[in-house]
């Protein structure tokens, strides 16, 4: 087993790689998900690019799909929801 490098080396060449191995440094701009509160006469939804994301219920909302969880919040004096996503796995 190999001794973890210092912060120091690890930043000028990460261990993780043979030592002339190409490694591509290119950066991907992430951007905000577009993220929409729609309602279909019946139902309000959080939508992200067409799937339902969460329902609101008797004022609660409920997550539709595993790993979402969508809140309201209030922020200086504005109110609005916070939308969370954390990877899952499913068996």
């Amino acid at each position: 087993m190999s001794k973890r490098p210092t912060t120091k080396q690890a930043a000028n060449e990460p261990y993780w790689f043979n030592k002339n191995q190409e490694v591509n440094k290119a950066v991907t701009q992430m951007t905000e998900p577009e993220i929409t509160v729609e309602f279909d006469g019946k139902e309000t939804y959080v939508m992200h690019n067409g799937v339902k994301l969460a329902v609101l219920r008797d004022a609660c909302w409920v997550s539709i799909e595993p790993g979402v969880t969508v809140r309201d919040i209030v922020e200086n004096g504005r109110v609005g929801i916070e939308v969370e996503y954390r990877r899952v796995t499913i068996h």
